[in-house]
Formats: C-alpha cells, sequence, structure tokens
C-alpha cells in the first residue's frame, strides 16, 4: 500500500507539480506529478478509482467511460500503445500518441470529459489505414515473408518503412521514434523524419472491397495507397530502375544489395553505409 505526502503545487498556476511516494517498505521516492504518475498514484483522490489507474496502466483491464457513445480505452502488450473503441470501431494508437491518450482518460476520469478520447479516436480513424483490415491482407502479397507487420506498420525487406499513414520512410528514420540532438549543452528531442521515396497519386483510385471472414470491407484510398506503396517496394528497382542508387540504399535492406533479391539467410551488410 502507497502513500503519499508532502504535495508540492506551482505558486502561479495552482498545478500540482510533484508529489512523494511512500512506498509498502517505507522508503519514499519524490515524483513528477506527469500525466502518466497522477493516473498511477492518483495524488489528489480525484479518481473514482481506488488507488488510482495501477490495473489500467499494467495492461490488465480496460476502462469504459460512456455508454452513448460507447467509449472504450484498453492497454496492448506495448506500454506506449493503447486500443481505443468508439461506437464499435476500435483503432490503435501509435506510441507517439500515448501522452495524447493518457490526457484524454485524464480528463475522462476526473472531469467526466470524454471528447479528448473522442477526438483522439476521430484523428485515427482519418489519417490513419485501418489494422484490422490491412493486416490480414499481408498474405495476399506473392512474397509475404519479405513484409513483417509492426507497431508502426509494415516493414519490406527489414529496412523500408510503410507506416500506418501511408507514408515511406527507413527503418532508422521512423518518425514515432524521437531523434536526439545537441542543443548547446542539452540533449533534445526533436522530429527529423523525411519521406524516403515521395509518391503521389496521378489518377483517381477505383474502390476495391475485399472480403475478410464472412464481413466485406471497401479499402479507403489511404488503404489502397498504403497497399501500392508496399508493392512498389517489393519490386523497386522495376518502378525506379536508378540500380546505383539501390545499390547504395540496400545495403542495410534484407536483400542482397547487388541484385536486390531477398537474401538467403544472414544479415545484410552494414559496412560504408550513411545516410
Amino acid at each position: 500500500m502507497t502513500e503519499i505526502i508532502d504535495r508540492s503545487y506551482n505558486k502561479d498556476t495552482g498545478e500540482l507539480e510533484q508529489f512523494t511516494v511512500v512506498a509498502g517498505d517505507g522508503q519514499p521516492s519524490l515524483v513528477k506529478a506527469n500525466t502518466k504518475n497522477v493516473l498511477l498514484y492518483d495524488p489528489e483522490d480525484k479518481l473514482p478509482f481506488d488507488g488510482g489507474l495501477y490495473e489500467f496502466m499494467s495492461g490488465d483491464v480496460a476502462l469504459v467511460f460512456s455508454e452513448d457513445p460507447e467509449t472504450v480505452v484498453a492497454p496492448t502488450g506495448d506500454e506506449y500503445c493503447y486500443i481505443v473503441r468508439v461506437d464499435g470501431r476500435t483503432v490503435e494508437t501509435t506510441p507517439n500518441q500515448a501522452e495524447d491518450v493518457l490526457r484524454a482518460v485524464k480528463s475522462a476520469a476526473i472531469d467526466n470529459e470524454i471528447q479528448p478520447l473522442l477526438d483522439v479516436h476521430h484523428k485515427i480513424v482519418k489519417e490513419q489505414v485501418r489494422r484490422e483490415v490491412i493486416n490480414p491482407l499481408r498474405q495476399t502479397f506473392d512474397e509475404h515473408e519479405r513484409i513483417e507487420s509492426t507497431e508502426s506498420g509494415w516493414l519490406v525487406d527489414d529496412f523500408y518503412l510503410v507506416d500506418w499513414t501511408a507514408s515511406m520512410y527507413v527503418k532508422h528514420d521512423n518518425p514515432d521514434e524521437a531523434d536526439l540532438i545537441r542543443s548547446g549543452s542539452q540533449v533534445v528531442e526533436a522530429d527529423r523524419s523525411y519521406e524516403f521515396v515521395q509518391l503521389r497519386l496521378s489518377r483517381e483510385i477505383e474502390p476495391v472491397e475485399v472480403r475478410l471472414g464472412e464481413e466485406f470491407f471497401r479499402l479507403s484510398t489511404r488503404e489502397m495507397f498504403f497497399l501500392a506503396k508496399v508493392n512498389w517496394l517489393l519490386d523497386r528497382r522495376h518502378y525506379h530502375p536508378d540500380q546505383p542508387f539501390w545499390k547504395f540504399a540496400d545495403k542495410r535492406a534484407a536483400v542482397d544489395w547487388d541484385t536486390g533479391e531477398p537474401e538467403e539467410g544472414g544479415e545484410p551488410d552494414l559496412s560504408g553505409f550513411n545516410l
């Protein structure tokens, strides 16, 4: 059982800044009052749950905040990803949306305000493909073994990432992961992600309907573009026949960098590659 003591507030705003947690062994620790810690410890006893949201934060329970519209938030196997369901439509957040989700959970739990959760859900629906529709389609590609489904999108040849917004990056330039740069005497986070290759639509895409089990789904333009980019990457040397470029880029991909063909086991040669 933990006890909260010595709460410190900002003298100008009145907001809680930090507090001391005394654990069951009697050892105190000073904790910042960030969103995650407020949900974990409930230092001001505002949450309508005994002992804070430890079970939710540890990945054991889902939270139901509203029945009209039905609004549910649940943890996943990844501590930085969550499932948000509104009116029966389920989406999964990416790691860089974790703070938005926790702030929305805090608003829903303490202020009974679910609009921030609805906003998170709407943003994902608007800007991302549906993973529950896209992921089963991986097996329809002839060379599906070259594609890995990750938390950020589909990874082709262990190097080229098509993320859930249908943007294309190399693995080490994943926009969901912070870039660390030096600013004076400090190291700070920055977003220096750039699309590896920018492809544009040259014509209207005809809607396509797919069947998954007993259900039919009509693919959105973004979902079609996602699949098209993956197909382009699988046969990239055909669609963009610049052999010196690919011999350079593919040195970090799981293919023979000289031929572009999938490797027969072993790790790619990383020597001499620099972006």
